[in-house]
């Protein structure tokens, strides 16, 4: 089997439509299934992408909260956000990132190249107050989403780790 291939990266600022919910695949799948018809008509979402957006300050204690939502084009009207859902906006910032393709193990085995990265490289994952790590979810040809959380067991996703400067 082939070690994940970790990778340093500068994604540009982004702004994201989220609902935030307790740290739980199954919360995770019914926000999105709430969120998608309240955003259905409106214009400037990335509908190629899902996200889970994971608070790295709360590690320390236990992640207790997830955001999921889509991107959006950074001059949506706050006013075009529904009911229910908040704007997130992310800096512009440099992640480690690592693809989590295969089975659940090979998904957990991406995680941990992730964290040995960090201990071998010496860079310092940021998990101060409001930084946040990424999973972003290609919705094509299968949305993860639509797939029970406890019966999901092949992956494919980028995970996005902040990199303290």
């Amino acid at each position: 089997m082939q070690e994940p291939s970790i990778q340093e990266v500068t994604r540009p600022a982004m702004s994201a439509i989220v609902m935030k919910v307790p740290c739980s695949g199954d919360e995770v799948r019914k926000a999105w299934r709430e969120l998608q018809p309240r955003i259905a008509g409106l214009d400037g979402v990335n509908r190629e992408q899902g996200f889970v957006f994971v608070p790295e300050w709360q590690w320390a204690d236990g992640v207790k909260d997830l955001w999921v939502g889509v991107e959006v084009a950074p001059d949506i009207p706050r006013q075009n956000v529904p009911a229910g859902a908040e704007l997130l906006a992310l800096p512009a910032r440099t992640y480690a990132t690592v693809r989590a393709q295969g089975n659940r193990q090979q998904m957990y085995e991406a995680y941990d190249a992730l964290g040995a990265w960090f201990r071998d490289t010496g860079r310092v994952r940021d998990v101060s107050e409001g930084s946040f790590s990424l999973e972003a979810n290609s919705l094509q040809p299968v949305n993860p989403f639509d797939i029970p959380a406890d019966e999901i067991d092949e992956f494919d996703f980028h995970i996005y780790a902040p990199i303290r400067a």
